[in-house]
């Protein structure tokens, strides 16, 4: 018998078999099956439940709408931030930098760092931040960037689904600064004089974050001057300063406001309206399709229907649930550390939509692995609340302290905050991290400990290597890495235990 004869009755057989099964679990059993089975125990993936009555039918079209919802919720969950976040930037940019002129060209910086007065959880104490909102769809913009040689420096590239599609900075461009245009998904033309490299967005609504590495308190004037100098032009002002640019009005993009979404249906309404201005990539298409009949999804209006917008509503809480559950048990615990997987904030990263959406609750704008690592430790080796009335050794072997790329200023640094807030904890050292950078102490076989405990190590030298903690309370610990080495960017560091000291 010939090969191809012997294929074709494998199939054939293959065909008879699914046939025969399919009709087996309909003649199986009782007339009245109570679930999805051909035998007791067994699951029939050919066979569909016939529904008894008019109420099984609407139970299952429930679930269905429910299952949905939950999906185009957690879809949703990121473009109604990035959308929540550009009105918040054009709101505060008005009311504390108004005489500033047009928002969509500037930067609004935070010259000064955190401290325990700043009311943002996590708040980072190694950089110093701007951030800004462009609509490509008016104009293109030039991003102008001075040379920065001596330190650590980066300007993410955001989407208005909250993935990060570009960086410039010390890893991806180098310390010569440059002059870069970014157009929107639909601009055409060529590479103007003068442009280094263009950036093409995937949406027109994008956002960019500023940071530069400050050394000391000695150090920020020098970062504020490199703030100063850094220009964000629409292309015509670049290729003539003389020419009078349009820039879009504020008010125009303020018309909804998300701070009083105080619901689902006005989250997902609010998300509609802005991924119709913003369409998601057309490798999600098949994903947003599967959600559009409830009217979730771009430029839709939601289903008018009293009892699906309850499915939706039930929907919506699936999906915090589902986006609470990855939060506390998404990652991995190693040493006292949560793990992160590689490439999270990144289109086609691990955990899909429910992944982005936690993220972005949680660590809004969060960095891409390539660029920055975050191990966040709520608990000590043991798996133990970290308490601040005790004290914690964390002891790096020679070779497993955190590795980076030193040759792009690459860094890492160790920050505490209080357990309730995940604010910087008040101390009269005025101290809120350990840096990569500090005069640190290292031990004679060249391992690193570090102390975290509420009084200073009694021996002095030590200091440099404390973070005061608050005895009255428990604490979180972050470790960001910054242009990690491989190890980290893949996933497999784990930073040294979290040991209680006796």
């Amino acid at each position: 018998m010939k090969t191809s004869e012997k294929l074709w009755l494998t199939i054939f057989g293959l065909c008879l078999s699914c046939y025969w099964s399919s009709i087996g679990a309909q003649s199986a059993g009782t007339s009245t099956p109570k679930q999805n089975i051909a035998a007791e125990g067994r699951w029939n993936p050919f066979y569909l439940h016939k529904p008894n009555s008019e109420k099984e039918i609407d139970l299952y079209k429930q679930e269905y709408e429910v299952n949905m919802a939950t999906a185009g919720y957690l879809y949703s969950v990121p473009p109604f931030l990035h959308y929540r976040q550009r009105y918040e930037f054009l709101r505060n940019f008005q009311l504390y930098m108004g005489d500033k002129g047009n928002p969509f060209g500037q930067f609004l910086l935070l010259r000064q760092p955190a401290t325990y007065q700043t009311q943002d959880p996590m708040a980072n104490v190694d950089t110093l931040y701007g951030a800004t909102f462009l609509e490509l769809s008016s104009t293109p913009m030039v991003l102008v960037v001075p040379s920065i040689p001596d330190r650590y420096y980066s300007f993410a590239l955001v989407d208005a689904y909250f993935y990060n599609f570009d960086y410039i900075g010390s890893r991806t461009t180098g310390q010569q600064g440059g002059k870069f245009l970014i157009v929107g998904p639909n601009w055409q033309g060529e590479k103007p004089k003068g442009v280094d490299k263009i950036v093409r967005a995937p949406t027109n609504s994008i956002n960019i974050y500023q940071r530069i590495y400050f050394k000391n308190a000695g150090d920020i004037a020098a970062v504020n001057q490199i703030q100063d100098a850094i220009q964000l032009l629409p292309l015509e002002k670049f290729l003539n300063p003389a020419a009078t640019a349009s820039l879009p009005k504020p008010e125009s993009y303020m018309k909804l406001d998300p701070l009083a979404a105080k619901d689902p249906w006005t989250v997902l309404q609010i998300a509609n309206t802005y991924m119709g201005e913003n369409p998601p990539p057309k490798s999600d298409l098949t994903f947003t399709e599967y959600f559009a009949p409830l009217g979730i999804g771009p430029g839709l209006s939601l289903h008018s229907s009293k009892s699906v917008l309850e499915n939706i509503g039930k929907g919506a809480e699936q999906a915090d649930h589902a986006m609470s559950a990855i939060a506390l048990t998404g990652f991995p615990v190693k040493n006292g550390w949560q793990i992160p997987p590689p490439n999270v904030g990144e289109h086609g990263g691990p955990g899909g939509v429910a992944m982005q959406a936690m993220i972005q609750v949680r660590s809004i704008g969060i960095n891409s692995s390539k660029e920055a690592v975050y191990y966040n430790a709520y608990t000590d080796a043991a798996l133990k609340p970290l308490s601040g009335a005790k004290s914690y050794a964390i002891t790096f072997t020679k070779n497993a302290i955190p590795p980076v790329d030193k040759s792009c200023f690459g860094f890492w640094s160790l920050t505490i905050y209080d357990r309730i807030n995940a604010r910087l904890i008040e101390n009269s050292a005025n101290k809120y991290s350990i840096r990569s950078a500090d005069n640190l102490i290292y031990n004679a076989d060249g391992s690193l400990t570090l102390y975290v405990q509420p009084t200073a190590p009694a021996d002095k030298a030590l200091l440099p290597n404390w973070l005061p903690s608050d005895a009255s309370g428990e604490f979180i610990l972050a470790l960001r890495v910054y242009l990690g080495g491989k190890e980290v960017t893949s996933g497999i560091y784990i930073p040294a235990p979290i040991v209680m000291k006796p």
